[in-house]
């Protein structure tokens, strides 16, 4: 069952003003965590990490630094293939994620569907040996890409991964987190839903109670 009152800045993409200058403390007042799904400077998630004072959990894009150089952003704990606890003052949030996108130009952080569901099987059996030991599996994923059909585009850059949608129907999260699609125009949708999973496109920011 999900753990209520974790109240979360959730970033990926695009700067936003409002997150980048003296507002930020009123506006994101009452936040407990950060989470970035990519593609964000690194400056940007330690000036918030400075100031706002709260953990930042970050998976990386496909324009970001490969995940072995010596770039990342200090104080910020990567969430790539891991499960961490994400604890608020009164209730508190298991968390999984995965970087990256398709492969497409053979830069840092892109994978083929191969690729991305082996890396999927792995944390999949990381869930499973924390379920074995009495541990809660996690409730919300964060993802770079989409899930495959679920907010994705049909260009072989911003095409979803189809192993995604069986980590959805294996692990039941009740939110799953992305980034890497733009989102412009009022046409465009944010929230898509897979069964019980509620899928949210992050681009830009969003602030969220789990």
């Amino acid at each position: 069952m999900l753990c209520e009152n974790v109240k979360i800045l959730c970033l990926s993409d695009r700067v936003e003003p409002m997150l980048h200058g003296p507002s930020l403390n009123s506006y994101a007042k009452g936040v407990e965590a950060v989470i970035s799904c990519g593609d964000l400077p690194f400056d940007y998630l330690e000036y918030i990490i400075t100031f706002l004072g709260v953990p930042v959990y970050y998976v990386l894009g496909n324009h970001d630094p490969a995940p072995d150089s010596l770039e990342y952003p200090e104080g910020c704990t990567p969430l790539d293939g891991r499960i961490v606890d994400v604890k608020g003052e009164v209730g508190g949030v298991v968390v999984a994620g995965l970087s990256g996108s398709r492969l497409y130009s053979g830069g840092p952080n892109q994978y083929t569907e191969r690729q991305m569901r082996l890396r999927s099987w792995a944390l999949s059996v990381r869930i499973l040996r924390r379920r074995l030991a009495g541990r809660q599996g996690p409730q919300v994923f964060v993802t770079h890409s989409p899930p495959f059909g679920l907010g994705d585009a049909e260009d072989q850059a911003h095409v979803g991964f189809e192993s995604f949608l069986d980590l959805i129907d294996r692990h039941e999260p009740s939110l799953w987190l992305h980034g890497h699609k733009h989102l412009y125009g009022p046409d465009q949708q944010r929230v898509m839903y897979r069964g019980a999973t509620k899928v949210i496109n992050i681009f830009g920011h969003s602030i969220i109670e789990v």
